[in-house]
């Protein structure tokens, strides 16, 4: 990643420095501070998505959490279409930012994320697991955290799309439920893509 980025760099592009995979949690975990451990770590909204290319149809965040709890998890991603970047990074972004600690565990969007990801950013993902302490913590609030993909767009100032490289940013709605409090609000990441195999894999988290 690190050289990755010094190639963008030396090109005169701007893009913000990779974060680690560990916001997904905290995107949510700002939410509710008492409730998971208090991790204060905030996650930027992203407001609004005019021109964004519109995003394939997915159940409305007022159908995130029903009253009923059912016996498997309540985060469903999307079959990609792996010829379209934009499904992928759909796809991807549903199974890493959504997180049910009623019914999944702490290991368990790592897993999801596996078939939308290179083998590089599989194991980043891999390593980097909630901890226990928190997860825990999660689970006795029961939260349910769940993403609307909104619109995906090309992101402002990054590199030109190539054959085998490019760059998407996911808007999204964000739906937080726990035991004494539901939120909505914005939510959103870039995402750089590379072509393997003959498909479109998510390769690098940049930014919230």
């Amino acid at each position: 990643m690190i050289k990755i980025k010094a190639r963008e760099q030396a090109a005169g592009v701007h893009v913000p420095p990779p974060v680690s995979p560990r916001c997904r949690v905290s995107a949510f975990q700002a939410t509710r501070r008492a409730a998971c451990c208090g991790v204060l770590i905030a996650a930027v909204l992203v407001a609004g998505c005019a021109g964004g290319r519109p995003a394939a149809r997915q159940p409305a965040p007022d159908q995130a959490a029903p009253a009923s709890t059912p016996s498997v998890s309540l985060v469903r991603v999307p079959r990609p279409d792996y010829a379209d970047p934009a499904s992928v990074a759909s796809a991807f972004y549903i199974a890493w930012a959504s997180v049910d600690a009623i019914h999944d565990g702490p290991d368990d969007f790592a897993a999801r994320c596996a078939p939308l990801a290179t083998p590089s950013l599989e194991r980043q993902l891999t390593a980097s697991q909630s901890a226990t302490a928190a997860w825990q913590a999660m689970r006795r609030s029961r939260l349910v955290s769940l993403v609307w993909v909104r619109a995906i767009t090309r992101p402002d100032g990054a590199p030109a799309s190539t054959s085998s490289v490019t760059y998407l940013r996911v808007y999204a709605t964000r739906v937080t439920v726990t035991t004494g409090e539901r939120t909505t609000g914005s939510d959103g990441i870039t995402l750089r893509l590379a072509r393997s195999g003959g498909r479109w894999l998510v390769s690098a988290v940049l930014f919230y």
